[in-house]
Order: structure tokens, then C-alpha cells, then sequence
């Protein structure tokens, strides 16, 4: 028998931590709203970009058919106004000098 391998659900993971960090309810028209635009509730925000790592929100963006400029704006914008902070989409977000 062979074992099967599990398949990486970036979206779970993004949801499981923005519902760690907050009480308020988060979906996925929220998740793919905070990756386009960097808006939306500050504890959802801080969560999304703070404790998921870059390959994660990566696959995640692309699964949303987010393009990386975008994302790195929608981080960008994070930081500035809730204190966002991961070192990898600071790096990111460089390259695009954004």
C-alpha cells in the first residue's frame, strides 16, 4: 500500500493562521481581499503577512491569480499601517522597489 502524500493547502494555512490570531471570523473572499489590496482588518492583516511564510502567500496569490507586484504593494501597504513585519516579504517586496 502506498502511503499518500499530503497535499499542501495554502489557503488552510493561511486561514488557520488569521483565525489563530483574532476572534473575528475570516473567509476566503477576505484573504484573497487582503492579498490584492493590503486592506481589511488589522489583526487578519498582521496574521496573514506576519506568520505565513513568502512560499505560502506565493502559492496562495497564484492560486487567486495575484500577480507579485501586487502582492508585494498589498504588504507594503500592510506594514505601513498595521505593523505587518516578515523579514522574506520585506526582501520580497524589494525587488520590486515598492
Amino acid at each position: 500500500m502506498k502511503v499518500r502524500e499530503r497535499i499542501f493547502d495554502p489557503l488552510a494555512t493561511a486561514l488557520s493562521a488569521v483565525e489563530n490570531a483574532s476572534r473575528t471570523p475570516v473567509v476566503r473572499d477576505d484573504v484573497r481581499r487582503m492579498l490584492e489590496t493590503g486592506a481589511g482588518d488589522p489583526s487578519h492583516l498582521r496574521a496573514l503577512f506576519s506568520d505565513v511564510d513568502l512560499h505560502t502567500l506565493c502559492r496562495l496569490a497564484a492560486l487567486f491569480s495575484i500577480d507579485d507586484l501586487t502582492l508585494a504593494r498589498s504588504y507594503v501597504r500592510a506594514r505601513r499601517e498595521v505593523a505587518a513585519a516578515n523579514s522574506e516579504l520585506d526582501e520580497f517586496a524589494a525587488q520590486f522597489d515598492v
